[in-house]
């Protein structure tokens, strides 16, 4: 089925730090988004609906979680 061997090969930091680098890519497309796509169909425009501001927090929590662990 699927082989996975050539992943031994692979140190624990340099995962540990392409998985750092996937969230800080991650993080610089969530702020790509068009802010008219994150506010769309809402009335009344509050700092709490900015799904950006969330998704940078979540991604800066799991950030550190990972580089501390």
């Amino acid at each position: 089925m699927l082989n996975f061997n050539w992943l031994a090969d692979i140190p624990i930091d340099s995962a540990k730090w392409i998985f750092l680098i996937l969230f800080i890519l991650i993080g610089v497309m969530v702020l790509l988004i068009p802010n008219k796509f994150i506010y769309e169909g809402i009335e009344k425009i509050r700092w709490f609906h900015n799904l950006k501001m969330w998704a940078i927090g979540l991604l800066g929590f799991i950030f550190v979680v990972y580089y501390i662990f």
